[in-house]
C-alpha cells in the first residue's frame, strides 16, 4: 500500500518544531486514541529538524524487560551486572554527549508501554536537558509517574490530537480511488472511520497487522463469555438501553464490558444507552460471529424491546429489523409497520426486504399491498402490478390503492398519461385519487390542469392528508413553472403543515412538498432561492439516510448549482443522483440526470463528454417527465455549441422557448430566449417581454425582467445598461449570467473610451467569472474573439475549430468558397494559420471526431 500524505497535522507539526526551536520547554507529548496518527506526526516532526535523531519504540512484549526499549542507547563498555542507576548514568551520559537539546531529538512512540527503567532515563534526559523529546501515548492509558509528571509540572507541551476533519477524510480517500467512488460510499466512510486515519485505511484495504482489528480482535479474545456477550448485543443493535443489557447478561458484566474500552454507558433522555467507542469494534465483532450465535442476540435484543411498551418512536422499526434478523418473527403486525416506516427512514432495501418478511409470516392482501408500493417506489413498476388484482376491487378502500398503484406503474414505466387518467377514473373524486392526478400532471408537463386539479384537493376540508400532499407538492411546483411564486409558497405552506402533522404516515411528505418548491424558485427566476432550499433538503435526507431523498435532492441541488455556474460542484452532485438512480428510480429521473449532467459538461467545454452524456439520456426517453422538456433542449443547445455547432444549438435554444412558451412558462420561456442570444445567435427583445400567448403577469416573472434587460442591454451594446443588467441577475443569483454580462459591459465601456468605468467593470467581471472558474461558454470562453471578429467571422471562426470547411458550409447554406474565405480573414485577424492553431488558441481539445484538418481552411 501506498504512504499517504499527512494531512491535517499541520499546526500540529508545526507546534512540535517550534517548541524544539523556540520554547523552554524539552519534550512534547502527543496524545491520541490508537490510529490517530501519532507515531506519522512525531516521525515527520522529528524529520524536519536539524540535529541528531533517535528513535525509542515501546511495546508490550519488552515492557517486562528493563531498559528493552532503549538497549540501542545503551554504551558498549556498559556491564551487564551494573546496577540499574548505572544503566542510568550511561545512557543519560551518551546521550548528552551528543552535543545537548538542541543537537538532538528523541521520538518515544507509546511512551505508555515503556518499563519502569526506560521511563526514568526518559525522564531524566528531558529534566537534565540533554535531549528534545517527542513522547507519543495513547489516550486513557497510564503513564508512569516520572513522565506524567513533565506534563503537570510545564516541562512538557501536551498536544492532544483531534479526529481529522470530513475534508481531510476525503482527501485521503481520493488518494487511494483516486476519486472513484459515489458520494454514498464516501459518506459511509466517513462515518465509519470517525476522523481515524486508520480506521479508513482498513475499511479501505482490510486489516492492517497490528492496526485497530487486530487490537479489537485481541480485547475480545480477552473477555470472558458474558462480557462477551454484552458486546455482541451493543454491536448488532446499537445503541442498545442499559436496560436491556442489566436484565438479560447482568450489570457485572455490562460494568466489565464498560471497563474493556469497548462500550461506552451515555445518558440519551431517560434512558441510559450503550454504544461501541468506534464504529470499527462492530464492523470486528460482526464478522467473527456466527451465525447460529448473531441470531440468537438479535433474539435476545428483540425480546427485550417487545417486553417494553415500545414508545419511542425507533423501536417499530428496531423491533421488526431485530424480529427478521433473529430468524423469529412472533409479532408480523410489527414488521409490516416496521416495514412502512422504513420507506422514509432507512431505505427502500430495507422496506423491502420487511415487507417480504412479513408477507411470508402473515400473507395477506395487507402485506401484497403494503410490498407493491415498495416496488413501485423503486421503479419496479410490472412487480407491483404483479401483486395487485387486474381489476378494480369493488371496496373502495382498495380500489383507491389499486388506481394509484396501476396509475404509477402506467404513468412511470411506459408514459402512458391517458392509461394512468383512466385508473385513477375508477375512484375520481377522492381526494387521494386527486392528489395522486395532480401529481402526475405536474411531471406531465400539464402545469394549469395540475393546478386546477390540486386546489379541489386543497378547498376541500375533508381531504385525505396523502392527497394534500401530492396536490400540495403539485402545486406549489406548477405554480412556480406558472410564474406565481406568491401562490406557490401558499400552497406549500399549506402543504408542509399536513405533513409535518402526519410526518410518521407520510415520511416522503415534505420531501416531496419541498422538491416542489425547489423546481418553482428555480423556474420563475430564483436560483439562489432555489439553491438554498435543495441544499437544507439534502442535508436532511443526508441525517435520515433514506438513498432515494438523497439522489433527489443531489439531482435537484446539481441543476440549481449548474445554473448558477457552479460547475464543478454540480458535476459531483450529478454524479451522486446518478449513482443514486442506479440502484433506484422511482421518478424515472435517470435521463434527466443524464442531461444535466450533458448541459454542464457542455458549459465547461467538453463537447465529445457531452454529446455522450445526451445520446445516453435519449435512449432513456419513455415520454414521462415532460416537465423537463423544455429546459432539455435548452441543455441540448449547449451541448451543440460545445461541439462547434452554433446554428443547431440556436435552433434548439428556440424550440426550447416555443415548448415553454406553449406550456405557459414564462420564466423557462424567457431564459430559453435568451441563451439564443448567449449562444451567438439574435432574438428581439419584445419576444421575452411579451411573447405570443404570454399571459398578462409575464413582465413580474423575475426571470423574464432579467432576460429581457439583458437581451436590450446586449442588442444596444452600452456599457451602463449591460452592467446594470448583470447587477439584475446576480441578485437573481444567476451568477455565470452576471459573469458573462460584466464581461460584455467591460468590453463596451473600453470600446467607447471610459478608461475608469471600464477598470471597475474589469474588476467586477473578473470576481463574477471567479465564482464559476470551470465555464467555457461564448460570452466569457471567447470574450476577444468578439473584438476581433464579425458575427459571421466569430460563427465561422467556432464552427472551424471542430469542423471542415465544407460541413460549415452545408451547415450554414454557405459555399466553400465563402467559408474558406472568411475563416482566412479570421486567421489573419486572430494571429494563426490554421485549425491546429486555432483550436489551440480557443481551448478546445483536439478530439472531435468531425473535427477538420484542412491546412488552407
Amino acid at each position: 500500500m501506498r504512504q499517504w500524505p499527512l494531512e491535517g497535522r499541520g499546526s500540529e507539526l508545526v507546534s512540535v518544531r517550534e517548541a524544539f526551536s523556540g520554547s523552554a520547554v524539552n519534550a512534547v507529548l502527543v496524545r491520541a486514541a490508537a490510529g490517530m496518527g501519532k507515531t506519522r506526526l512525531t516521525r515527520e516532526a522529528l524529520h524536519g529538524l536539524d540535529c541528531r535523531t533517535e528513535w525509542v519504540a515501546a511495546t508490550r512484549a519488552a515492557t517486562s524487560i528493563p531498559f528493552g526499549a532503549l538497549a540501542h542507547l545503551l554504551p558498549d563498555d556498559v556491564q551487564p551486572s551494573a546496577m540499574p542507576v548505572g544503566f542510568v548514568r550511561a545512557v543519560c551520559s551518551r546521550v548528552a554527549g551528543w552535543g545537548g537539546r538542541t543537537k538532538v531529538a528523541i521520538g518515544v512512540d507509546d511512551a505508555h508501554l515503556l518499563d519502569d527503567a526506560s521511563s526514568t532515563v526518559i525522564a531524566n534526559l528531558v529534566a537534565a536537558g540533554a535531549a528534545f523529546v517527542v513522547l507519543t501515548a495513547r489516550t486513557g492509558e497510564p503513564l508512569a509517574d516520572c513522565l506524567a509528571r513533565l506534563g503537570k509540572e510545564g516541562e512538557a507541551t501536551i498536544l492532544d490530537l483531534c479526529p481529522l476533519s470530513s475534508g481531510v477524510i476525503d482527501r485521503l480517500i481520493d488518494h487511494d480511488t483516486g476519486g472513484r467512488i459515489d458520494a454514498a460510499n464516501r459518506r459511509r466512510l466517513r462515518a465509519a472511520a470517525r476522523g481515524n486515519p486508520l480506521a479508513l485505511r482498513e475499511l479501505l484495504h482490510g486489516a492492517v497487522p497490528g492496526g485497530l482489528t487486530d487490537l479489537v480482535s485481541s480485547r475480545l479474545d480477552g473477555l470472558d463469555p458474558a462480557t462477551r456477550h454484552v458486546v455482541e448485543m451493543v454491536a448488532c443493535g446499537e445503541p442498545v438501553p442499559l436496560g436491556f443489557l442489566e436484565r438479560q447478561v447482568g450489570l457485572p458484566a455490562v460494568t466489565a464490558a464498560e471497563d474493556s474500552g469497548l462500550v461506552v454507558c451515555e445518558k440519551s433522555g431517560a434512558r441510559v444507552q450503550a454504544r461501541l467507542d468506534h464504529p470499527l469494534f462492530g464492523e470486528v465483532m460482526r464478522a467473527r460471529m456466527g451465525a447460529a450465535r448473531s441470531r440468537r442476540v438479535y433474539r435476545d435484543l428483540a425480546g427485550q424491546l417487545l417486553s417494553t411498551p415500545m414508545r419511542r418512536r425507533e423501536d417499530t422499526l428496531r423491533a421488526a429489523l431485530w424480529q427478521v434478523e433473529s430468524g423469529q418473527i412472533v409479532r408480523p403486525d410489527l414488521v409490516r409497520e416496521g416495514a412502512r416506516q422504513a420507506i422514509g427512514r432507512a431505505g427502500l432495501v430495507l422496506a423491502e426486504r420487511l415487507a417480504r418478511a412479513a408477507r411470508e409470516a402473515e400473507p395477506g392482501a395487507e402485506t401484497d399491498w403494503l410490498l407493491a408500493e415498495i416496488l413501485e417506489y423503486q421503479g419496479r413498476s410490472d412487480e407491483a402490478t404483479d401483486l395487485v388484482p387486474a381489476t378494480p376491487p369493488a371496496q373502495l378502500t382498495d380500489r383507491i390503492r389499486w388506481a394509484v398503484t396501476r396509475a404509477d406503474g402506467l404513468y412511470w414505466a411506459y408514459g402512458n398519461l391517458a392509461g394512468a387518467a383512466q385508473a385513477l377514473d375508477t375512484a375520481a373524486g377522492q381526494t387521494t385519487i386527486e392528489g395522486a392526478r395532480a401529481f402526475i400532471l405536474f411531471f406531465a408537463g400539464r402545469c394549469p390542469d395540475a393546478v386546477q386539479t390540486a386546489r379541489e384537493v386543497l378547498d376541500r376540508e375533508d381531504s385525505d392528508p396523502q392527497g394534500v400532499v401530492w396536490a400540495a407538492a403539485a402545486g406549489t411546483a406548477s405554480l412556480g413553472f406558472l410564474g406565481r411564486i406568491d401562490e406557490a409558497e401558499q400552497v406549500r405552506t399549506r402543504g408542509n403543515s399536513v405533513a409535518a402533522a402526519h410526518m410518521a404516515a407520510l415520511p416522503w411528505g415534505a420531501f416531496q412538498i419541498e422538491i416542489g418548491a425547489c423546481l418553482a424558485y428555480l423556474a420563475c427566476g430564483y436560483p439562489r432561492t432555489a439553491a438554498a432550499i435543495a441544499a437544507d433538503g439534502y442535508d436532511a435526507a443526508v441525517r435520515s439516510g433514506v438513498p432515494m431523498m438523497v439522489s433527489g435532492w443531489a439531482l435537484y441541488r446539481g441543476m440549481a448549482a449548474a445554473t448558477q455556474g457552479d460547475l464543478s460542484h454540480a458535476d459531483v452532485l450529478l454524479a451522486e443522483a446518478l449513482a443514486g438512480f442506479d440502484r433506484t428510480d422511482t421518478f424515472r429521473l435517470r435521463r434527466c440526470c443524464l442531461a444535466a449532467g450533458a448541459w454542464v459538461q457542455a458549459m465547461r467545454g467538453r463537447g465529445p463528454a457531452a454529446s455522450d452524456l445526451m445520446a445516453q439520456a435519449d435512449r432513456l426517453d419513455n415520454g414521462t417527465n415532460q416537465i423537463f422538456a423544455a429546459w432539455i433542449d435548452t441543455w441540448r443547445a449547449w451541448v451543440a455549441q460545445a461541439c462547434g455547432d452554433t446554428a443547431a444549438a440556436t435552433e434548439h435554444a428556440t424550440r426550447a422557448a416555443d415548448l415553454a412558451t406553449a406550456a405557459g412558462m414564462p420564466g423557462v420561456a424567457a431564459m430559453a430566449r435568451y441563451d439564443v442570444v448567449r449562444l451567438g445567435g439574435a432574438v428581439d427583445p419584445a419576444q421575452i417581454i411579451a411573447p405570443p400567448q404570454a399571459a398578462p403577469t409575464t413582465a413580474a416573472v423575475p426571470a423574464t425582467a432579467a432576460a429581457f434587460a439583458a437581451t436590450r442591454a446586449l442588442s444596444e451594446a452600452g456599457g451602463a445598461a449591460l452592467a446594470e443588467a448583470a447587477d439584475g441577475m446576480e441578485r437573481l443569483g444567476y451568477h455565470l449570467h452576471a459573469a458573462e454580462l460584466a464581461t460584455a459591459a467591460a468590453r463596451a465601456l473600453r470600446r467607447a473610451g471610459n478608461r475608469g468605468r471600464s477598470g471597475l467593470a474589469t474588476a467586477n467581471a473578473a470576481a463574477l467569472r471567479a465564482r464559476c472558474p470551470d465555464a467555457r461558454t461564448p460570452m466569457v470562453a471567447h470574450d476577444d474573439l468578439s473584438d476581433l471578429l464579425t458575427a459571421r467571422e466569430r460563427q465561422v471562426a467556432l464552427l472551424a475549430s471542430r469542423h471542415t470547411s465544407r460541413h460549415i458550409a452545408q451547415r450554414l447554406g454557405l459555399a466553400v468558397a465563402t467559408v474558406n474565405n472568411t475563416l482566412a480573414r479570421a486567421y489573419t485577424k486572430l494571429g494563426v494559420t490554421g485549425r491546429e492553431e486555432l483550436r489551440a488558441l480557443l481551448g478546445i481539445d483536439d478530439d472531435c471526431p468531425d473535427a477538420g484538418r484542412e491546412s488552407g481552411g
